[in-house]
């Protein structure tokens, strides 16, 4: 029979966040759920009527024997039957029945869902390297930016809403070069800066010149004139704004504009250490989803072993995402058709695209296109009261008496 399976053990906030979980799957599942721990590490009890208790080496900490436990999953579970096994993080909640469809996904071996970056992004939360505190640093700088934004049109500005990803998809269509947008080039830049009108109309969407904002057509503003303010923000702040290249540069000539972290650390390590090649723009593997049987004794021990082995390492931090690129690679499995979305929706609080409303539903582009998950995976900001995906979750406990 297919099962589900969570590992989990060690802090109270992980096993309160299972016991959350375990609430729902336990209400949509068909299919038994079991959970993996060693129960003398845990602060609280896990509720739940099957636990299968493993002790993992004392030498490891928390955080290393649940990863201990998840890649050595082929160790501990009973594969004397043909049925398949869905491992899931704890912060992963089921929020539909389809959650029962997931097994018919599995082709053989194992199967794991995409992560939301490739491998580039992920490397500097792999490595132990300045890159992800590098970054981290000007973003954080940058953020005078942001603060002078918040201070002068507080309250005016609808944040992180569809209407303002839309209009920048506008502008960017517009900057692709081709004949076509030679004429609205000209046209856009003539009414903008030449012709004496007092609004641009532009696609569906109104710049006032006056007060230099962007409105909607329901006449609420989205979005504003950064290079207009420019001046103001270098009195303000010292940063400066160059309108060539659309950048942001503190009083030391640094380039600060907002950039996701990312460098090459975790590929050079990987192909000198172990001798596999993973270019730049592969697309990562998540570890919080994953099909696997009897036939994924191989791939998984490797997995596990290496991952295990690279505790010792202090370049490398406890992860096991960076050893899954290895084994996917070793195993031959790096271009293999990965779970559909829906089974692994990596709910980004900070990624405005990815968004839920009551009419639409959700989304990982803005409402280009519409997604119906069963999975949602909340890898942060759990429990954040007033963020849509997080009361969605909550409305659905209470519909079904699932939480208090």
């Amino acid at each position: 029979m297919n099962k589900f399976v969570f590992v989990v053990c060690g802090s109270r906030e992980h096993i309160e966040t299972l016991n959350f979980s375990l609430n729902y799957i336990r209400f949509f599942s068909r299919y038994p759920i079991i959970v993996v721990t060693d129960t003398k590490r845990n602060e609280v009890p896990i509720v739940h009527d099957t636990i299968l208790d493993i002790s993992t080496p004392a030498e490891f900490d928390n955080h290393q024997a649940s990863i201990y436990l998840k890649t050595g999953l082929h160790k501990f579970l009973d594969f004397s039957g043909d049925g398949i096994y869905c491992y899931l993080d704890s912060d992963i909640v089921a929020i539909e029945e389809k959650i029962n469809t997931i097994f018919a996904e599995f082709r053989g071996h194992i199967l794991f869902a995409k992560d939301h970056c490739k491998i580039d992004e992920f490397s500097p939360y792999a490595m132990n390297c300045s890159c992800l505190g590098v970054t981290l640093r000007k973003n954080h700088e940058y953020m005078k930016v942001i603060n002078f934004f918040e201070e002068k049109f507080l309250n005016k500005i609808e944040g992180n809403n569809a209407d303002k990803l839309k209009l920048d998809k506008q502008f960017g269509d517009l900057k692709k070069p081709c004949l076509k947008n030679l004429s609205s080039v000209t046209l856009y830049l003539l009414k903008r800066y030449v012709l004496p009108t007092k609004e641009l109309h532009f696609g569906q969407y109104i710049f006032n010149k006056s007060d230099r904002y962007w409105y909607n057509s329901s006449g609420k503003i989205i979005h504003f004139d950064y290079r207009y303010y420019a001046k103001a923000i270098y009195e303000n702040t010292g940063i400066s704004y160059n309108k060539k290249t659309n950048a942001w540069f503190n009083k030391n000539g640094e380039n600060i504009t907002p950039v996701t972290a990312n460098c090459k650390h975790l590929s050079e390590y990987i192909k000198s250490n172990y001798g596999v090649f993973i270019p730049d723009n592969w697309q990562h593997w998540n570890g919080g989803v994953f099909l696997f049987d009897k036939s994924s004794n191989e791939f998984l021990d490797y997995w596990h072993n290496i991952t295990i082995a690279e505790f010792q390492n202090p370049y490398t931090k406890t992860r096991d995402q960076g050893t899954l690129a290895i084994s996917a690679w070793k195993f031959g499995l790096q271009n293999c058709e990965l779970l559909p979305c829906e089974y692994n929706l990596i709910a980004e609080y900070e990624n405005p695209q990815i968004l839920y409303s009551e009419e639409k539903g959700f989304t990982v582009d803005g409402f280009e296109t519409t997604i119906k998950p069963c999975f949602l995976h909340i890898y942060h900001e759990w429990g954040h009261v007033g963020w849509s995906i997080w009361d969605y979750i909550i409305d659905i406990g209470k519909q079904n008496n699932l939480i208090k």
